[in-house]
C-alpha cells in the first residue's frame, strides 16, 4: 500500500515538501546564481583587459625589438654570418716544371675560423682540363700546402685554376678538445725537423740529383698513422719546387732520419722548408698504445 498520500490538490507529500524548500531557499539560490554571473563577468572582462595590456603594453615592446632587430641583420650581412664560418683563403695557385714535361702546382689555404674546421675535395684546372680529385683539410686558424705534383694533361699549361667543392664544415666541440683547442693542439703537434740540409753533388746515371735530409723528431706523447710532410726549396725568398711525402707509424718521442730526392736541377738553393699536416681531430689519426 502506498505512502503518498494525497493532500489538498493532490499533491503528494515528497512534492509538498520539495516546494516548502524551494519556498524557503529561493532568495539564496537567487543571491547564487547573481553571485556566479558576477563573477564569470569578472573572469571574462579581466582576460580581454589582460589581454589587450599584454598586447600593447608588455609584449608589443620586446616583441617589436626583436624585429628590428632581425629587420637590423637582414640589412647587416655580418650580423647574419657571424655565428657561420668565414670562406677559406687561397694564394694564387703556383706552377713549376718538373721531369718528364711534368707540371707540380701549389697554394696555400688558410682557414681564418677559430671554431671551425672544415674537409673538401679540391683540384687544379689546367687548360680546361682538370686534375685529379683530392682530399683536403684545414684546421681552425690553420694554413696548409695543397698541392698536385707530376701533372701530364693534354696541354701544355704553365697555370691552373684551383677548385673547391664538398666542403664540409664543422664546429669544434669543446669536451672534444679538452675545453681548450689551444692547449689540446699544442700537446699533439711537436713534430719538429732537426739537421736540414740540402746538397746536389750527387751524381746517378750522369745526372745530378739533389738531396734534402733531415731528421723528423716527434716530442708528444701521441703516435701517429701518419704524417704528411710538404718540402719547399727556395732560392732566397723564390720558392723553386715543392714535393710531399707520407711517414708512416710516428711513434712518440721518435726520431727519424729521413731523405728526399729532387731529379729536377736545381742549383743555388739557399732554404728548405718543411711542413707536417695531421689532423688531430681525426681519431683514426692516431696510433693505438699497442704499436709502440
Amino acid at each position: 500500500m502506498s505512502n503518498n498520500h494525497q493532500i489538498g490538490s493532490g499533491m503528494t507529500e515528497e512534492e509538498l515538501k520539495l516546494a516548502s524548500w524551494w519556498v524557503r531557499h529561493r532568495p539564496g539560490l537567487h543571491r547564487l546564481g547573481y553571485g556566479t554571473l558576477i563573477v564569470l563577468n569578472i573572469v571574462f572582462w579581466s582576460f580581454i583587459l589582460w589581454s589587450v595590456l599584454d598586447t600593447y603594453v608588455i609584449s608589443y615592446p620586446r616583441e617589436s625589438r626583436i624585429t628590428q632587430t632581425i629587420v637590423q641583420h637582414g640589412l647587416n650581412p655580418e650580423g647574419l654570418q657571424s655565428s657561420a664560418p668565414q670562406s677559406i683563403q687561397t694564394s694564387e695557385v703556383l706552377a713549376f716544371s718538373s721531369t718528364e714535361n711534368r707540371q707540380d702546382f701549389l697554394i696555400l689555404a688558410t682557414n681564418p675560423n677559430s671554431n671551425w674546421w672544415v674537409d673538401f675535395t679540391y683540384r687544379f684546372m689546367v687548360d680546361g682540363e682538370p686534375t685529379p680529385a683530392r682530399r683536403g683539410y684545414l684546421l681552425p686558424q690553420s694554413q696548409r700546402y695543397l698541392t698536385e705534383l707530376g701533372w701530364k694533361g693534354k696541354g701544355a699549361g704553365r697555370s691552373g685554376q684551383f677548385q673547391v667543392s664538398d666542403m664540409a664544415w664543422h664546429r669544434l666541440k669543446p669536451e672534444l678538445v679538452e675545453r681548450n683547442y689551444s692547449s689540446f693542439l699544442a700537446k699533439r703537434s711537436q713534430i719538429t725537423f732537426d739537421a736540414i740540409a740540402y746538397k746536389n753533388d750527387l751524381t746517378l746515371d750522369s745526372h745530378r740529383v739533389g738531396q734534402t735530409s733531415f731528421v723528423l723528431k716527434n716530442a708528444s706523447a701521441y703516435g701517429f698513422w701518419a704524417v704528411d710532410l710538404t718540402i719547399l726549396l727556395y732560392r732566397r725568398d723564390t720558392l723553386m719546387a715543392v714535393t710531399t711525402i707520407t711517414e708512416r707509424e710516428i711513434k712518440p718521442g721518435e726520431s727519424r732520419p729521413i731523405t728526399v730526392h729532387w731529379f729536377e736541377n736545381l742549383p743555388d738553393i739557399t732554404k728548405t722548408e718543411i711542413r707536417a699536416s695531421i689532423n688531430v681531430l681525426d681519431p683514426s689519426a692516431y696510433l693505438p698504445s699497442n704499436r709502440f
